[in-house]
């Protein structure tokens, strides 16, 4: 390939609304790498992810590629948030004001060009592995460019990258010099997958923690609770419903047992055999539940539930979060694992290592983009 920094001038953007033909482009590689540690983006702007989003969202997807030479070299994802959205899980206002509605905020962020993840999850603009640094910079500011003029022609607010790892120094480098300005996010917990499976795993921590751990798997044999990793099949979907359900009630999240299935089947459906889940039983009914979807070499944690009652002291969450996970993520060679976001204290007790996230947001307007700020100012003081 010809160096991008001696003809930086043939660099060429397309803009395609379809992740079928982003896959075509060997998108994937761009964003998520070829499988090694886990990258710094999430499974949320992976070409599956995307064609959930086509199927079940109205979020006038533009995809923003790079090109040079005919080869793809970078890649940016964007989508619209709209005042009128119902899902708190997406909505950019209630991320950047911690949930809370604020109809200032409103009026000066939406409609928003969110780029890279809907939804709570490291991301960026993807580009080809080899490019150097000033190659990368490049490709990165004109992708975001072209982003800021998508909003600008359909109308919108705001440009806003809703979920960028604080080690990201590329990206924030340049969407600093673009005047961006940085609101910090939640903390992310991942797992570097140990050697020698469940025992390995024990064996990383110090003495008084492995004998926690061991005393915690004995209590689940104990009270004869098997814990197995399974393939998601439809089957096994009917019967860990009710779990899921009790998790989202017992936390306050407004979803249904069919809002439920039909995300557990859109799983299957696009990722096939690389949707699994960790299942605990007790006399062979599911009393403990996660999903995972393995992907590029790299694990990604899903939706959970458990059965309260049953549950009682017993430690359910950490046998189907971690120890019933440990000999299939090293038998299967996972780099890593996901662990997403919340719980900080449980998960890193068990191994997981915290990221602090940022987002970051341009407001086309300069007036209301200085109104921001001061917002922005006011929440994170220096």
């Amino acid at each position: 390939m010809t160096r991008f920094s001696e003809v930086g001038e043939t660099l060429s953007l397309t803009i395609t609304d379809s992740a079928e033909e982003l896959a075509a482009e060997g998108w994937d590689e761009l964003v998520l790498g070829t499988g090694g540690p886990l990258p710094t983006h999430h499974l949320h702007v992976a070409t599956p992810w995307l064609r959930r989003l086509e199927i079940f969202g109205n979020f006038n997807p533009q995809y923003v590629l790079a090109r040079q030479g005919g080869q793809s070299i970078g890649g940016l994802s964007t989508h619209r948030i709209d005042r009128d959205l119902g899902d708190t899980r997406i909505r950019i206002d209630r991320a950047l004001a911690d949930g809370t509605p604020n109809k200032d905020l409103i009026e000066n962020i939406l409609p928003c060009r969110v780029v890279g993840g809907l939804m709570d999850g490291r991301t960026g603009a993807g580009f080809l592995s080899g490019l150097s640094l000033r190659e990368r910079s490049v490709v990165v500011d004109r992708l975001f460019a072209e982003a800021e003029h998508l909003a600008a022609r359909e109308g919108e607010t705001s440009v806003a990258c809703r979920c960028v790892d604080s080690g990201d120094f590329l990206l924030r480098s340049v969407l600093r010099s673009r005047g961006y300005i940085e609101v910090p996010g939640h903390q992310h917990f991942i797992l570097a997958t140990p050697t020698g499976g469940l025992e390995g795993y024990i064996a990383s921590f110090r003495k008084h923690r492995r004998t926690m751990i061991r005393r915690e798997i004995r209590k689940l044999r104990d009270a004869i609770v098997t814990i197995t990793v399974e393939t998601l099949t439809r089957e096994l979907v009917g019967s860990v419903l009710p779990l899921i359900t009790n998790l989202n009630n017992r936390y306050g999240v407004e979803s249904g047992v069919d809002d439920a299935r039909a995300e557990l089947g859109m799983l299957r459906k696009l990722f096939k055999h690389d949707a699994y889940a960790v299942v605990a039983r007790h006399g062979g009914q599911p009393v403990g539940y996660m999903d995972f979807i393995v992907y590029r070499n790299n694990a990604w944690t899903g939706q959970a539930g458990f059965d309260y009652e049953f549950q009682g002291t017993l430690p359910l969450y950490f046998g189907v979060l971690f120890y019933g996970l440990m000999d299939f993520a090293t038998s299967t060679r996972l780099a890593s694992i996901d662990y997403s976001f919340e719980s900080a204290q449980a998960k890193m007790s068990r191994g997981c290592v915290s990221r602090p996230t940022l987002r970051l947001i341009r407001v086309l307007d300069p007036a209301d983009h200085n109104r921001f700020a001061t917002w922005a100012g006011s929440r994170n003081p220096r």
